[in-house]
């Protein structure tokens, strides 16, 4: 059976939201006031996402978007779902 890969869009959004998830917690490691706590909340809803990407399927968005939705639910910032409706927004552009 051949895996199927995510729409480009999609793609693009998904890698959006790596690009910012990894800078955000580069810069945090210059702070003390951002807790452990949130850089893992952080890494637990996206580490997934690489591999579902590879694996597209039905019902694999719900999924992407329940890992972002997971983290905004504990943490304001970043804001995760946000960022990828934003991006594939400004992929149909």
């Amino acid at each position: 059976m051949m895996r199927r890969m995510a729409p480009e869009p999609t793609l693009r959004a998904a890698l959006r939201v790596l690009y910012v998830a990894s800078y955000t917690t580069r810069n945090w490691t210059l702070h003390e006031e951002v807790s452990r706590r949130q850089v893992n909340d952080l890494w637990e809803a996206i580490h997934e996402i690489p591999d579902l990407l590879c694996r597209w399927h039905d019902g694999a968005e719900r999924e992407l978007l329940m890992y972002l939705d997971e983290y905004n639910h504990k943490w304001p910032s970043p804001h995760l779902r946000g960022i990828y409706e934003q991006a594939l927004e400004d992929s149909a552009i």
